[in-house]
């Protein structure tokens, strides 16, 4: 996923004016550091830090998000917050690897269709309920713990379901867009504005959104099948 996929992406490498934000090596050097840090007696973890911040974007958005506001809301100085994340940059990266986490992997027992049906909708669940940190989400890299978990078994299912490699991951990142794409419209203004379509002077009913996400994602893997039907 592009920072361009949603408009106002905040920009990783031009806001927090470090650019291995979010990689791979910053995760692995971030997770050294955990180890090596006492408690402090101050009772403030990193998981209250996410959990506040996560709670404050959720009811007034992205742009109520700084490092003195979350202070506020934590009762505490901003100094005591940059002992425990160096920037509101950093701050958004692992709000969205923490999000991505409350994504439920689907049952080892499904077929891989299936498998990748329940993904489909379980990434779909998880942002319509935290609509307004996608465009945090579209910035960043997504390779923190719960990203890469959720990467690995999106893919997984894919080639389970039969697709060879170079069918299974295109057809993965385009499922991601289309997730993407009909969150950030069934999110906005526009998609939750008429439940009638008029053509002609003639009215018809307007399916739910979430009817129509699933007709999108069953009519993409029909598709996709019978185009690239799996060996026999």
């Amino acid at each position: 996923m592009s920072e361009a996929s949603v408009p106002g992406a905040p920009s990783l490498e031009t806001v927090g004016g470090d650019p291995e934000l979010g990689v791979q090596r910053w995760w692995s050097e971030r997770e050294q550091r955990l180890l090596r840090r006492r408690p402090r007696v101050d009772g403030l973890t990193i998981e209250r830090i996410i959990l506040t911040a996560l709670a404050l974007v959720d009811v007034e958005g992205l742009e109520a998000l700084t490092v003195r506001r979350l202070a506020d809301e934590l009762s505490t100085g901003s100094a005591s917050l940059y002992r425990h994340v160096s920037s509101r940059d950093e701050l958004l990266v692992l709000v969205v690897d923490h999000v991505l986490g409350e994504i439920v992997l689907p049952d080892v027992g499904l077929s891989g269709r299936a498998k990748v049906e329940w993904l489909s909708k379980e990434l779909r669940r998880v942002l319509i309920a935290h609509p307004r940190l996608l465009p945090a989400l579209t910035a960043s890299p997504l390779l923190g713990p719960s990203a890469v978990r959720g990467a690995q078994n999106g893919l997984g299912n894919m080639l389970e379901a039969g697709f060879a490699p170079a069918v299974a991951v295109p057809a993965y990142l385009a499922m991601i867009d289309f997730v993407l794409g009909t969150v950030y419209f069934d999110t906005s203004r526009a998609g939750q504005n008429s439940s009638t379509l008029l053509i002609n002077g003639d009215g018809f009913d307007r399916p739910s959104a979430a009817e129509v996400f699933e007709f999108g994602l069953r009519t993409f893997l029909d598709g996709l099948t019978h185009r690239f039907p799996p060996p026999q």
